[in-house]
Parts: C-alpha cells; sequence; structure tokens
C-alpha cells in the first residue's frame, strides 16, 4: 500500500528528517517481514500453518492477537482476525505498525509530521502556534470529492470501506460484506484503536453508528445510499 510523509517546522530536508523516514520505512518493512499473509516465509504465515507455536514467535505476535481479541469481543465477534480457521491479523497490523514506524518522527524537534499508509494516518502538531492538520475524507460513491474535513492536532484518522479494495471487510459471524454502509471512519488518539473501531464498525453494517456511539467513539459513517451520520463531532461538513 501507498505510504506518506509530510513535514512541516524544523526539519523537512534535511539530515534529521531522512533518518526519521529511514526509520519509519524500517520499522514498516520489519512489520511487513514478519506479520505479512502475502509472504509464505513470514512469522504469522508460518505460525497459522502451524509450523510455529505463539511461544516461538516475537513478542509483537501475542501484542497483535491480543487486540484483535479485544476488537473480537467487543465488536460482538464481527472483526475477527481468524476465521474460516485462517489466521489474517491485518485488519490489526496496519494502523499498528503506522503508530510505531511514527515514534521516529515523534522525536523530530518543532517538526509537525502526518505519515499515512493506505488512507489512514498518524499526525502531529510539535508547538501551540502550528496550525492543525486538514485530513480531508473521501466520499465513498465519488473519490474525487470529499464528504468532510476533520482538523487533527495530535491523534489519528482512520477510514474503512470497500471503495479501493472490493469485499475485503465482512462480518466474521456472517461472511456478508456489509450492504448498508459504504465507508466509516473514526478519529482517535492512535492509530491502532481508531483503525480497529473504523474496520469493526464497518464489519457491524448498520450498527455501525450506534456502535461507535456506546464506544465514545468520534467519527463519520457515510451509509450507501449517501446519508451521513456524524457520530461526536468529528468533522465539518465540506461543500
Amino acid at each position: 500500500m501507498p505510504i506518506s510523509l509530510a513535514l512541516r517546522g524544523r526539519h523537512t530536508d534535511d539530515a534529521a528528517a531522512r533518518d526519521a523516514w529511514a526509520q519509519a520505512v524500517e520499522t514498516l518493512r520489519d512489520v511487513d517481514r514478519v506479520f505479512s499473509t502475502y509472504r509464505p516465509d513470514s512469522v504469522v504465515s508460518r505460525l497459522g500453518r502451524g509450523e510455529l507455536d505463539l511461544a516461538d514467535c516475537p513478542p509483537e505476535v501475542a501484542e497483535v492477537l491480543a487486540l484483535g481479541e479485544a476488537a473480537r469481543v467487543q465488536s460482538h465477534g464481527a472483526f475477527d482476525v481468524r476465521r474460516g480457521g485462517v489466521l489474517d491479523p491485518s485488519g490489526v497490523v496496519k494502523g499498528w505498525a503506522v503508530e510505531r514506524a511514527a515514534v521516529a518522527l515523534r522525536r523530530l524537534s518543532e517538526t509537525d509530521f502526518s505519515l499515512g499508509a493506505g488512507g489512514d494516518l498518524v499526525c502531529h502538531v510539535a508547538g501551540p502556534d502550528s496550525p492543525p492538520w486538514r485530513v480531508g475524507i473521501e466520499d465513498p460513491h465519488d473519490p474525487t470529492r470529499v464528504v468532510a474535513v476533520v482538523p487533527v492536532r495530535g491523534g489519528a484518522v482512520a477510514t474503512s470501506g470497500l471503495a479501493h479494495r472490493g469485499g475485503h471487510v465482512v462480518d466474521a459471524r456472517t461472511g456478508a460484506v456489509p450492504a448498508s454502509v459504504a465507508s466509516v471512519t473514526v478519529v482517535h488518539d492512535d492509530l491502532t484503536w481508531a483503525d480497529l473501531d473504523a474496520t469493526a464498525a464497518f464489519a457491524l453494517d448498520h450498527e455501525a453508528a450506534a456502535w461507535l456511539t456506546a464506544r465514545g467513539r468520534v467519527g463519520l459513517v457515510v451509509r450507501a445510499d449517501g446519508r451521513r451520520e456524524l457520530v461526536g463531532p468529528a468533522a465539518t461538513p465540506h461543500d
């Protein structure tokens, strides 16, 4: 998936910025080596085939699986990293990995950053005088438009939907692709949970907004018929 970085402030194109970017990319590559379900030699692929026990894996595997289990319980089973006997923690890994990659960028003094992966973003503003990042939420019915804009000074924005990857999100309890929602966006302090909750809410289909409200989340649900449902003060409609 595409990875992007925007920098503002003291370090934008110097040795410190380039080093932080290199560290962030290497973190993501390390995560890919452990968690990619497309690589037969990855730790997760070998774990799924029974070639490894969890105790033989790097500790971050247990961390990710624990997050997946928490999301399964909280979503009443709609989100599950194990479905049909196949282990696939990809729904946990993306947000979790980008949060880990952002650690190197947080060390840049007096520098704002926005780190994105596949449309999900971690944003940071270093000082009180810096403007917030303005994150546009794509219209799932027309990718050339945005349906809302979220100002973010420190936190994350994640969107789950079918516009770009088709029916890759399903309700794990039934295998059904959501039909009444087109996208779900969640704003949170941490991209791990923003991504998890956006994916789980999307899998819950018509229950998405109510479930996010019950969890005290902030976000935007775009229905399949085009209606928009704001959950908390997440976004300002964009015309």
